[in-house]
């Protein structure tokens, strides 16, 4: 009973670390500016003691009214993030899952071959191939434009991985049972193989969109128009003045990504438990 009164204890006090940053950035949203400066005065002054505050002594909604009414730049580059992170996993839905699905049903020396080659690149980091990427994207004349980013993002080969994961995981005396009835493989991948892999897309959806809504190396180099910037490039540099600003600014673009993330906890445990499950070896 002790036992298992101190692992929740535990539990609880870790899950609680977790929130601290939410519930810091919230706390500063509706702190004053000028008291959020005295708190933080040896942060911008120089040497001295800075604190938070568990509770401002003065809450204050004036950082929502000043970012949502009289901030303009705020909803463009809000809905410049959406545009991107939408259509890089809509791309992606459209190229990942029938690349999932073919290394999944044919196997060979050729498949075997480019399915460890997806591996190896989805273990190179950006800054291994953004040279190679800028020149490509330079040459194809899309630089400064949403479509450097959204190209190379499209074809990432890590939604492949894992949806290919989900794919080898099914039966296959349930394929065998469906080819009885049609020899089509597009009609097995549409009614048998993407429905029982479901939950791998909803996981590698998931994922996908908690990684792009926060993209920062890609449009620092391929955008060059501060109109086209996401809000990861626009959060100004903070100062005394802009303290509250950005405090509220960091916790309305949290906010989606805290939702999502409630709303589809359960396929992102399935998503990441498959990445440690032995899946069969490849001919």
């Amino acid at each position: 009973m002790i036992r298992s009164t101190l692992k929740a204890l535990v539990l609880l006090l870790l899950c609680g670390l977790s929130c601290l940053p939410i519930f810091l950035l919230f706390i500063g949203s509706i702190t004053g500016r000028h008291e959020l400066a005295f708190y933080l005065k040896g942060i911008f002054e120089g040497p001295g003691q800075s604190f938070f505050p568990l509770f401002p002594s003065f809450p204050s909604l004036r950082g929502y009214l000043e970012v949502l009414l009289d901030t303009p730049e705020f909803y463009r580059v809000f809905w410049n993030s959406v545009k991107l992170t939408f259509c890089i996993m809509a791309g992606q839905l459209f190229c990942s899952v029938p690349a999932a699905w073919g290394f999944s049903r044919w196997h060979g020396t050729l498949s075997s071959l480019l399915f460890y080659l997806y591996t190896i690149l989805m273990l190179l980091p950006f800054q291994v191939t953004m040279v190679s990427g800028y020149i490509v994207i330079d040459r194809l004349g899309m630089m400064d434009s949403h479509s450097a980013v959204i190209l190379p993002a499209v074809f990432s080969t890590f939604p492949v991985f894992l949806i290919y994961r989900y794919f080898i995981g099914i039966p296959e005396e349930i394929f065998e049972a469906f080819s009885l009835d049609s020899s089509s493989h597009f009609r097995m991948f549409l009614h048998m193989g993407l429905p029982l892999a479901m939950p791998g897309v909803k996981a590698a959806l998931l994922l996908g969109i908690l990684e792009y809504w926060n993209l920062l190396e890609q449009p620092l180099i391929f955008l060059k128009n501060p109109s086209l910037w996401p809000f990861s490039l626009y959060i100004p540099n903070i100062s005394q003045n802009s303290i509250q600003y950005t405090f509220v600014f960091s916790f309305l673009v949290l906010l989606p990504m805290v939702l999502i993330t409630f709303q589809g906890r359960e396929e992102l445990e399935k998503g990441i438990g498959t990445m440690v499950l032995k899946h069969p070896e490849r001919s």
